[in-house]
């Protein structure tokens, strides 16, 4: 048997500070994953005006100032207000050791939709399924 605390495995960092989710893009905070094989991003939205969307996207780059680009098969499309609000969404992904700088493109649509998102990095490959 372990005798290993959670919190000594994993670390959490936000990826999309909390917002009222104006039209347009949300700000993302660079999330460095260095020391760390996977991520789960943890995506919470909340109240939304009738017929808001959102989009949400992973984009990973060699450094942190440096070019993104979208990271295939990790993004969440067309959330919109009637089925999407006050929910919980999770993009769990591998890290890649030569693009380990990840953000979160979230982009609002048509009318405010509340959103913001964590990351936590853990160590997957040390424990079993």
């Amino acid at each position: 048997m372990r005798n290993t605390q959670l919190s000594t495995q994993i670390k959490i960092v936000n990826a999309v500070i909390p917002t009222a989710g104006s039209i347009g893009a949300q700000t993302a905070t660079v999330v460095d994953t260095t020391g760390y094989d996977r991520v789960m991003f943890v995506l919470s939205t909340g109240a939304a005006a009738t017929g808001a969307t959102l989009a949400f996207k992973i984009q990973s780059s060699t450094t942190s100032g440096g070019s993104y680009a979208d990271v295939s098969s990790a993004a969440l499309t067309n959330l919109a207000a009637a089925s999407g609000a006050s929910k919980q969404y999770v993009i769990d992904m591998p890290v890649q050791a030569a693009k380990n700088y990840l953000k979160v493109v979230s982009t609002v649509g048509t009318d405010t939709f509340a959103n913001g998102a964590i990351a936590i990095l853990y160590r997957g490959i040390s424990y079993p399924v």
